[in-house]
């Protein structure tokens, strides 16, 4: 079983992210936009202030860091169930973090949209499940409340 983020969420970061990369990399090459803003503004060649250079190279980092986290979003599971293993993708952890299903002692859902998984390592992982689906979250309930001790 796997639970992903809903893509209909993904939209606007996407957006976001390709909106932020165009207008720097536009800027930088000086593309169109950058030609329709010399209209208004008193543009000089790019380059040849370091402050705007570092402007839209910061815009462009931002731009692309956001459409790689879109993309990892959408074909990274949140949560997935694979044998005796269930893998978390978490905030506190860069990389998933892998535990034995039967260590699982409890599941919580809280209001803010956050799951909790208590293994009996003494370990709480909690998983930001927002942009999952109520009845996904209900079924993965279902599943793991009987492997309970």
């Amino acid at each position: 079983m796997q639970l992903y983020r809903d893509r209909k969420n993904l939209l606007r970061p996407f957006l976001l992210g390709v909106t932020l990369s165009y207008v720097a990399i536009d800027n930088i090459v000086t593309g169109p936009l950058r030609d329709y803003l010399s209209n208004y503004f008193e543009l000089k060649e790019f380059g040849t202030n370091v402050r705007e250079e570092y402007l839209y190279y910061l815009i462009l980092f931002l731009g692309i860091f956001e459409l790689v986290i879109t993309l990892q979003s959408l074909f990274l599971p949140l949560i997935e169930i694979v044998e005796a293993k269930i893998v978390l993708r978490t905030k506190g952890r860069i990389l998933s973090v892998i535990e034995d299903i039967n260590l699982l002692q409890d599941i919580n859902l809280s209001d803010d949209n956050h799951m909790e998984f208590i293994f009996q390592n003494e370990e709480t992982h909690t998983v930001n499940v927002e942009d999952v689906s109520i009845n996904d979250l209900e079924n993965l309930i279902k599943l793991l409340k009987p492997r309970e001790k």
